[in-house]
């Protein structure tokens, strides 16, 4: 037998099926099962990359959350310290003092800013003293009075009368002395 003929005595695929039912059932089972295989992995590759996908976004999401936690504590904190500071500056108001230095005063708590607050008071009220005491000892020679010159009826006369109205009160006390 040559290959043609056994071309002619072989039926092809469709013949066999239309011809056998038992063929037909049979290739309809495998294709089901092939369909049903290829539908399970697909079902589960699409379940894979949506348990992917989900995870991303979660973790995504978690990060944007941590990260917008973040800048407000950081807020919070810069206006937490500000009420600080205009809690110190009144404070240093209450005690006579000026509010702009409650920068410099004011601490990381309530309690260690009121700390500062009574220990820069001390120390200014002290400091304060110390310069006070200091001019009044003399450290810095008082200034001359300015006393006004003695003035005759002669200056007087040759005086104009803005300058007789300028020192008018020397003048009148001349007036009187002499009458």
């Amino acid at each position: 037998m040559s290959a043609e003929e056994l071309r002619q005595e072989r039926p092809d695929l469709d013949t066999l099926l239309r011809e056998d039912r038992d063929y037909q059932s049979a290739y309809d089972r495998k294709v089901s099962q092939a369909l049903a295989t290829a539908r399970a992995n697909w079902e589960r590759d699409r379940q894979g990359e949506e348990d992917r996908l989900r995870q991303t976004l979660e973790t995504e999401m978690q990060e944007t959350l941590e990260q917008e936690r973040q800048v407000l504590a950081g807020q919070r904190q810069d206006f937490d310290r500000r009420l600080r500071q205009v809690a110190v500056g009144e404070a240093l108001q209450q005690r006579g003092l000026d509010a702009r230095f409650a920068p410099w005063i004011t601490g990381e708590s309530d309690e260690d800013s009121a700390q500062r607050v009574e220990a820069f008071t001390g120390l200014f009220q002290q400091a304060l003293s110390q310069a006070v005491a200091g001019r009044m000892r003399g450290e810095a020679a008082p200034r001359e009075p300015d006393r006004p010159r003695e003035l005759t009826r002669e200056q007087v006369r040759g005086m104009s009368p803005r300058e007789i109205n300028r020192n008018w009160e020397q003048i009148s006390g001349l007036l009187r002395e002499t009458q």
